[in-house]
């Protein structure tokens, strides 16, 4: 179970809602960039129709729905960041398979619009039947202005209400009216009736009890939790939860619907004296472990998973006017249409993701243990890699290095699959922090220029997310200036101390101060919030404009564990990132100015850190004994695991 994606050639997935604030985040490109991209377009060779007929069935449903442009999401019901693949509409529709974008169909147009991480990526993927929208390009607007400025009287936008969040949806629909346009919410999804029974079906894999000795606390007492949160809404007030990770720590269950993610599709209802698990028969098969657990231990209410609509109107149209629906800011819209928008009590953060956020002490041993035999997996596969290019002179392909690090990670105790699709990049791959590595025709790893592996594991006890750039050469004097810059801000930021109520927005620049004395920068957040055996991203921490999955800054609280990953990344040529886990821990400082909470980080990553890329002329001191402290710290950590592979023994001694 878990993310083979990279394998099978299931892309990424990312929802909207964590589309602005996951580490790699919205990139915008110049005028001379969009320029020589626009040249680099004109010239290209037609390219074969691949969703004319995909098109061509849709615009046939919209014609009977009466329909003048159709919006294709990239999130599934749930926003949840990768989706299954039988919710890859978008991906579906268009051809392009990105993390991000929008999709919008007319009568005889087609549109994607996609942020600077993917305007490369998107001209290249998308066949002739699409115009591609290069957001962030000075006067391209992204997609809700562009179809607020198509609207005319009497347009009709439709739009699955399940796939659209509320905030959005609310918008669009306010907007549109003032255009004497309108939105409309076909009682089936067009893209769905279009693909037809080429659809791949949704996966069954059943779900299962995630234990206590790896969860820490019981679901018992975490929907106790959220009951409190209930006692100051009105009487008669429900809390619901419709974001799968949150839905799946609460319970204490995981899943294998969905590639990456230990989670799976559910709805959960909680009042004051019951509480309702709204989920698929299969996922949930009647007798089994599982189901024993949700029914003997936690004494939900189990109902059919479509049947939330109409339980949710019943609710709502029953007792008192007064009470509200509590949940999360990340809701569909198709949750306030079932209720009423008048009803509905939003709360950003939510407080069960913040609990989530904030790890429990097993939780953190978990996320320490597994980090170690992750260390250990990826000490004996580089000691693989180099022996491979840089003594046997072999010809490793990106995709043949990832492959063989998966296959050392799968005979780890614990492991349940990967945590996201791996990045292993050489040369002016590295350069795009999204690149997708390709089964066909990948790049063979150089001698000439960094290779950076970005990848990561699913244990039962912790979530992997790390980042390691290495040369098998001899590094030129502009790549180990920016490799040591990026390393510079990666130091700072590990050292930093700070006061409660700090939040990642006012962390982030410590981490670019080296590379900016320079005019090195990265177009993308320094570091992330990560679940344990859950989501790789998760909110509402992080190093980053928006400071994580909130819409509003999130101050860092003791146990909360984030990604440090600054990087650097010239375009066509060569790209850096170092990445390590950090968890928040409380620290004494000498003066502890305003009587409260002081914190810095522990950190949770073991792998080495490659000092062949290194120009030690540009470290202080103390960046180079903190370097030296890490790779001896590690090295003394993982010797022990890997005595027996001499090979691994002799890289890391190195080290």
């Amino acid at each position: 179970m878990g993310c083979f994606a990279f394998l099978t050639n299931n892309k990424r997935s990312d929802a909207a809602s964590i589309q602005t604030d996951s580490t790699l985040v919205g990139a915008t490109f110049d005028a001379e960039k969009s320029r020589k991209l626009a040249a680099a377009d004109a010239a290209s060779p037609v390219k074969p129709d691949l969703t004319g007929p995909r098109l061509s069935a849709l615009r046939k449903l919209m014609d009977e729905e009466a329909v003048d442009f159709y919006l294709v999401p990239t999130d599934d019901a749930h926003a949840t960041e990768y989706t299954s693949p039988s919710d890859q509409r978008r991906v579906w529709i268009s051809g392009f398979t990105g993390s991000a974008g929008t999709a919008i169909v007319g009568k005889d147009s087609a549109h994607l619009f996609v942020d600077g991480r993917y305007h490369i990526q998107a001209a290249d993927q998308l066949d002739d039947n699409w115009t591609l929208h290069k957001v962030g390009v000075s006067g391209v607007l992204d997609w809700p202005a562009w179809i607020v400025e198509q609207a005319k009287e009497g347009i009709k936008v439709g739009l699955d209400p399940a796939l659209t969040s509320y905030t959005q949806g609310k918008s669009l629909v306010t907007s549109l009216a003032a255009k004497q346009a309108s939105a409309v919410f076909p009682s089936r999804n067009l893209v769905d009736a279009a693909w037809g029974s080429d659809r791949p079906a949704p996966t069954s894999f059943p779900v299962y009890e995630h234990e206590l000795k790896y969860a820490g606390k019981p679901a018992t007492a975490k929907i106790e939790d959220v009951k409190k949160d209930l006692k100051s809404a009105p009487e008669g007030s429900v809390y619901f939860l419709s974001a799968l990770d949150e839905v799946a720590w609460l319970l204490n269950l995981r899943g294998a619907s969905i590639p990456c993610h230990p989670v799976f599709p559910a709805y959960v209802l909680i009042t004051k004296d019951k509480s309702v698990l709204f989920i698929r028969n299969e996922l949930l098969p009647e007798g089994k472990d599982a189901d024993k657990y949700v029914r003997g231990t936690l004494k939900l209410d189990i109902q059919p998973y479509d049947s939330v609509w109409d339980y949710l109107r019943r609710w709502s149209s029953e007792g008192s006017d007064g009470r509200k629906l509590v949940s999360g800011e990340k809701l569909s819209y198709a949750v306030a249409n079932a209720v009423g928008d008048e009803k509905l009590a939003l709360l950003d953060p939510s407080p069960v993701a913040l609990r989530k956020a904030i790890k429990n002490d097993v939780e953190l041993e978990g996320f320490r243990k597994s980090h170690i035999r992750d260390g250990a997996a990826w000490v004996k596969w580089a000691a693989w890699l180099e022996e491979q290019v840089k003594v046997k002179r072999a010809k490793v392909d990106e995709w043949e290095a990832a492959v063989k690090f998966q296959d050392i990670r799968k005979e780890l105790p614990l492991y349940a699959g990967d945590s996201y699709d791996a990045i292993s990049a050489t040369g002016p791959n590295a350069a795009l922090p999204h690149y997708e590595t390709p089964e066909k025709n990948s790049r063979v790893i150089d001698r000439e220029t960094p290779y950076l592996n970005d990848s990561g594991a699913q244990y039962h006890d912790g979530t992997i997310d790390c980042t390691r750039t290495v040369h098998f050469g001899r590094a030129t004097a502009e790549q180990k200036r920016a490799y040591t810059r990026v390393l510079q801000g990666h130091i700072r930021l590990s050292e930093v101390k700070f006061p409660a109520g700090t939040t990642g927005v006012q962390l982030d620049p410590i981490a670019r101060h080296a590379l900016w004395q320079d005019g090195y920068d990265y177009r993308h957040g320094t570091g992330h919030g990560i679940g344990s055996f859950m989501d790789v991203h998760e909110g509402p921490q992080g190093f980053s404009t928006m400071s994580g999955g909130s819409k509003k800054p999130v101050a860092l609280e003791e146990n909360m564990v984030l990604t440090n990953e600054p990087g650097f990344y010239e375009e066509g040529h060569f790209g850096i990132r170092t990445e390590s886990l950090l968890a928040v821990k409380r620290v004494a400082t000498h003066r502890g100015f305003g009587d409260v909470a002081w914190y810095g980080f522990e950190r949770i990553t073991q792998v080495p850190i490659a000092t062949n890329l290194v120009d030690f002329s540009l470290l202080s001191y103390s960046e180079a004994r903190w370097l030296k402290e890490h790779n001896a710290d590690v090295r003394k950590t993982l010797l022990p695991l890997i005595k027996d592979d001499k090979r691994a023994v002799r890289w890391l001694r190195r080290q």
